[in-house]
């Protein structure tokens, strides 16, 4: 999911901006262009879940010293929800802004089908926004990250008959 910060990385330093990134993966072969994310920025941390290359960890166990070391008035992030929830989460806490792009699952990609929507707080309350349509970069603090469903629902199922016998 980094390859959209490499180009915004690029365009933000273009136009003066410093750039520091924090890249993670669950191992080395995951990580996407390294060489290129040391050329985009200022500073590169790199974690890897299995420990193959850079920081063994998450992006998030590195965080707070990337952003005490940049002094970043921005974060962008992108990669799985519970990535981003917790990114999310750590932004509030130090209450830099927080722009994620997310990976929800997009069955039509114009808004028809429902399938991408995420709740989103607004001051009338929480709407649920499309992320094809609307998204999918959202502001990571107003998502209610906690009414989202885990990840995997649709690929383990509940065992319907062991919920049948349990009512029994």
């Amino acid at each position: 999911g980094s390859a959209p910060l490499h180009y915004l990385a690029h365009t933000l330093q273009r136009a003066g901006f410093r750039v520091d990134m924090v890249i993670g993966a669950s191992s080395q072969d995951r990580i996407f262009n390294a060489i290129e994310t040391k050329r985009l920025s200022t500073s590169a941390i790199f974690t890897t879940e299995d420990g193959s290359f850079g920081v063994r960890g998450r992006v998030t166990d590195v965080m707070e010293q990337a952003l005490h070391q940049s002094g970043a008035g921005v974060i962008y992030a992108c990669g799985p929800m519970p990535m981003l929830a917790a990114v999310s989460a750590k932004a509030r806490e130090r209450r830099v802004p927080c722009q994620v792009a997310v990976e929800e699952a997009m069955a039509c990609g114009v808004g028809v089908c429902m399938t991408c929507v995420l709740p989103y707080r607004r001051r009338d309350g929480t709407q649920y926004l499309r992320a094809c349509v609307e998204g999918p970069v959202f502001d990571g603090k107003r998502i209610d990250w906690s009414l989202i469903g885990p990840q995997d629902a649709l690929a383990n199922p509940p065992d319907v008959e062991a919920d049948e016998e349990s009512r029994l």
